[in-house]
């Protein structure tokens, strides 16, 4: 990884509102391997997906785990968290 986007990853995870998505899980009872995650642990899994879709050689690429999903676009980075999706494919 450059010295250009590990401030990338910085900004992204400075930016999103893990509070918000760590008060869901709990409304929910949402756990990860039966504990209800720390805010650390949403930083470290978030952290973890952006590094794989950065680092990945193609020019897009995505990555997804606990409900955290980071999306590599030719013109940025994006990081959410989804809690339903559905589709056709």
């Amino acid at each position: 990884m450059t010295t250009q986007q590990t401030p990338d990853i910085n900004t992204i995870i400075e930016r999103f509102d893990f509070k918000r998505v760590l008060d869901h899980m709990i409304a929910v009872d949402w756990k990860w391997r039966g504990e209800t995650p720390t805010l650390e642990e949403l930083k470290s899994t978030a952290r973890f997906v952006l590094v794989q879709v950065i680092t990945a050689p193609e020019p897009s690429s995505n990555c997804g785990t606990g409900g955290f999903r980071a999306y590599k676009f030719p013109w940025g980075v994006e990081l959410v968290f989804s809690i339903e999706r559905s589709g056709n494919f």
